[in-house]
């Protein structure tokens, strides 16, 4: 009888255990963002430099308010008021995963629309460029120079420097310079060393077509 009655208990906790297994799995909270790329791939991806527009490009989607481009501007809104680039809309930075923008991303990305995020200068829009990029949207793009070069710098591509400013790097400490003053003696490479720059391959541009009658 004891057996009896202990094989019972056995056969009813079983199935308590079981029902709380489902429920556990059934209640649990998926992630609300999930990365597509591992972060080797993330990496591949950036060093392409294929998901860079060139600000002297921008002028003419301006002009003709092209629905296959939509700038967007994520810088603060006191800095979008002072100034921004024409039919760019603002979705600060700090508010970019907000669900109402990740909709907007995605209704983007389901129209097949371009987006061009830029900021203060390019490194600003980096990391929101690889965010969205590793959720999935792959229609966005970096504008090289960023705000500041596309307001002040010149645009005219027939009168610009072979390598423009937007493309060049410069040391922010020249640390052969401080390490010869710290009497550390001469560093293995010279402070005048040139360094390669990579130049995004210039995609040919499709001819925008005119309405009217």
């Amino acid at each position: 009888m004891k057996e009896i009655t202990r094989t019972k208990r056995l056969f009813i906790f079983s199935i308590l255990f079981a029902i709380i297994i489902i429920i556990g799995l059934l209640t649990i909270k998926r992630p609300h963002l999930v990365y597509r790329l591992s972060p080797e791939e993330a990496l591949t991806e950036t060093m392409s430099l294929m998901d860079e527009y060139f600000p002297e490009d921008i002028p003419m989607l301006v002009e003709y308010a092209d629905p296959a481009f939509q700038l967007i501007d994520i810088r603060n809104p006191y800095e979008y008021l002072k100034g921004h680039i024409e039919t760019a809309i603002n979705i600060p930075v700090y508010s970019i995963l907000d669900n109402e923008n990740l909709k907007f991303f995605k209704r983007m990305a389901a129209d097949t629309v371009t987006i061009i995020l830029y900021g203060k200068d390019q490194l600003e829009a980096n990391s929101p460029w690889m965010l969205l990029n590793q959720l999935g949207y792959n229609n966005i793009k970096v504008l090289l120079g960023g705000y500041d070069y596309y307001a002040n710098g010149p645009l005219d591509f027939y009168d610009m420097p072979e390598i423009p400013e937007y493309l060049v790097e410069e040391a922010k400490y020249d640390f052969a310079d401080i390490i010869s003053q710290a009497g550390l003696g001469q560093p293995s490479i010279s402070s005048e060393s040139s360094r390669e720059v990579v130049i995004p391959v210039r995609r040919k541009k499709k001819n925008v077509v005119e309405g009217g009658c």
